[in-house]
């Protein structure tokens, strides 16, 4: 079921970008035609500082022309990949809004099995291992997580805790903490942080390679 809720947040994190796409086109093009028109500027007053210039002087001017004008193109690449990054929060917020909805649906509690038994695998019988699983998780679940742990383990050898900072899912260790497996939903989200960024490159790197090349 782990690819199940990777799939849910590829799939709206594709929905989002749709929503923003045009956003993104709009600070893009608004970008470009600044930097642009800040270039245009630059070449016309050393142009003419060229023509009024001696030789030496007129060298001068076309290095100081290009460093003005590259460091144009690198203030707009900056702010480029500014608003990219943005992006990508923005996208990680709207996943975990959309994660404390489906931690309430009835797919939820079948991924949270799923989970449990993917993460007891991780450990030997012989190892004692405590799980943890968020408040609410224990408040609804608590028979289901229990009986699932005991299809596999004798329930000497484990014990169940709370914690606050799991929104999601299962995160176990053993006793000594020499093996953890993390399963909750907040580190599956952060992971998909590269599958946002490379959809935004998939889906917009066509436009943002136009910006590179000016």
């Amino acid at each position: 079921m782990a690819t199940t809720i990777e799939d849910k947040i590829a799939l709206f994190t594709k929905v989002l970008i749709e929503r923003i796409e045009q956003d993104y086109a709009e600070k893009r093009e608004k970008l470009t035609r600044y930097y642009e028109n800040r270039k245009s500027e630059i070449i016309r007053d050393y142009e003419q500082k060229i023509k009024n210039s001696v030789d030496n002087a007129t060298r001068n001017a076309t290095v100081k022309k290009q460093q003005m004008i590259s460091k144009a193109k690198s203030d707009m690449h900056l702010a480029v990949l500014k608003q990219r990054r943005k992006f990508v929060e923005r996208i990680i917020d709207e996943v975990k809004k959309e994660a404390l909805s489906f931690a309430e649906t009835e797919e939820y509690t079948k991924f949270l099995q799923e989970a449990i038994k993917k993460v007891n695998s991780k450990f030997s019988n012989d190892q004692f291992v405590i799980f943890s699983f968020s408040p609410n998780d224990i408040e609804r679940h608590k028979d289901m997580i229990l009986n699932t742990i005991k299809l596999s383990r004798s329930e000497d050898n484990f014990k169940i805790e709370e914690a606050k900072s799991i929104s999601g899912g299962v995160f176990a260790k053993t006793s000594d903490d020499s093996l953890e497996v993390d399963f909750t939903i907040d580190t599956i989200i952060e992971e998909s942080r590269k599958l946002a960024g490379e959809i935004l490159s998939s889906r917009l790197g066509e436009g943002w390679q136009n910006v590179e090349s000016r």
